[in-house]
């Protein structure tokens, strides 16, 4: 999922009692605090396994919530089929909160995401229907693994509705690689989240909006991708900001003082 972290702008909000350590780094355009900004990009791309049940089901692919829609073409695990073309929605971060005493990331929030809309097949066995996929949640565990909130929400061309939100992804340990800490020393910090398994609950919760019948092709395939929907990568790139004229003013002012105060000193 292309995450535009558009100016992420390290807050350091520190929370109250009992949360000391907690810092959040809000996306905020304009405001700098701290001395310091961080732009950044991410991708989640969809993968062979979910393309595949896609087009089993005929799905139209489209965006919500501002989010974008790209693709791209990848190696396929098949020599036979070489390429296939791949899925990557983006999402703009709203927050990323931290450890203020350590960096480590413990959670990155996202708002819109995908649309997905399948017509009625009687042959794959799927009633049809349209869902919104997203506003995703990125939980760090503190056994290295990560726990993906989400919400699936929409209505089969029937007319059941769904209206998830949960625990929508989980991600081993083995399959989260690159920079997991959040620092203001600028640089560019790398992340990568592979083989993002849909929880029971998220799978029905599809499975529910397209109506799709358990054991059909259409539930198979879909059920083939569960262990891997995609991979998810990010990079984050702090920058110093450079202070306006006003605070280099302020600055000044402080040092006159300074100054003043020593000399009555000496005197």
């Amino acid at each position: 999922m292309k995450f535009a972290f558009k100016s992420i702008v390290v807050a350091a909000a520190f929370v109250a009692a009992g949360a000391a350590n907690a810092a959040t780094a809000i996306l905020d355009g304009t405001t700098v605090q701290m001395g310091v900004t961080a732009d950044g990009v991410g991708a989640l791309t969809f993968s062979e396994n979910l393309m595949a049940a896609l087009a089993t089901g005929n799905v139209t692919v489209g965006t919500f919530g501002g989010a974008t829609l790209d693709t791209v073409t990848l190696t396929s695990s098949d020599p036979e089929v070489g390429t296939y073309d791949a899925y990557v929605i983006g999402a703009d971060v709203t927050s990323l909160s931290y450890d203020a005493a350590t960096g480590a990331v413990q959670s990155v929030v996202s708002v819109g995401g995908a649309t997905q809309a399948m017509p009625k097949n009687t042959t794959i066995k799927a009633g049809g229907g349209n869902a919104q996929v997203g506003d995703l949640t990125v939980n760090f565990n503190a056994d290295g693994s990560a726990s993906i909130n989400g919400s699936i929400t929409g209505t089969s061309l029937a007319g059941t509705a769904v209206n998830f939100s949960g625990l929508l992804f989980t991600v081993a340990a083995a399959d989260i690689t690159g920079v997991t800490t959040f620092t203001t020393t600028p640089g560019s910090y790398q992340t990568q989240l592979s083989n993002l398994a849909i929880t029971t609950d998220g799978f029905n919760a599809l499975a529910t909006v397209f109506a799709l019948t358990k054991g059909g092709l259409g539930y198979n395939a879909l059920q083939f991708a569960a262990s891997n929907f995609g991979t998810l990568n990010s990079t984050i790139t702090v920058t110093s900001a450079v202070p306006e004229p006003s605070t280099y003013a302020l600055m000044g002012i402080g040092l006159v003082g300074l100054g003043l105060m020593a000399r009555r000193r000496a005197k």
